[in-house]
């Protein structure tokens, strides 16, 4: 158990690492970039990184203690970042700034709406043969292929054991 759980925080660490620098790289860029390799080098130096910081008194394990204190730290920071958001969300939902949110506040802050280019979106998925009309048999064919995909036994029927691939 221990072991996971140390794979687990380097695993996270090296994630949330690559994704802030990926982050960054991006808000730097006009444009999104596309995902740039990342090699098993980056990966290694990474987890190494993360193991050095998270062994408090250095001498090269890691003990249920520091373990213990990283997950306290990370679950710390979490909190703190939700905390900041809910008090954005709050803040932008709360139109008479008044620090109370009523019904009618809350309801106007969240409304769901269609994208103004949804059907044409879809119509671009659906119209394979691009003449402007969804035939039905256009229609059935998305969903009927990942149907087939997951029918390992090909007997037109999708058992338990091979919905979960769905998932």
């Amino acid at each position: 158990m221990p072991y996971r759980t140390i794979a687990l925080l380097g695993a996270a660490g090296t994630a949330l690492a690559c994704a802030s620098a990926q982050a960054a790289a991006q808000s730097a860029a006009a444009a999104p970039a596309a995902p740039q390799p990342l090699p098993r080098t980056q990966v290694v130096q990474q987890l190494d990184a993360d193991f050095k910081a998270l062994d408090i008194n250095s001498d090269g394990k890691l003990t249920k203690a520091e373990v213990q204190a990283a997950i306290a730290k990370r679950a710390a920071e979490a909190q703190a970042m939700l905390l900041e958001r809910q008090k954005q969300d709050f803040e932008k939902l709360d139109i008479n700034k008044d620090g109370r949110l009523t019904l009618a506040e809350y309801q106007a802050g969240t409304k769901i709406s269609a994208k103004d280019n949804a059907a044409d979106l879809r119509m671009a998925q659906l119209d394979t043969n691009k003449d402007g009309s969804i035939t039905a048999a256009e229609f059935r064919a998305i969903t009927l292929t990942q149907f087939d995909k997951l029918d390992k036994n090909r007997d037109g029927v999708l058992q338990p054991s091979e919905r979960p691939a769905a998932r």
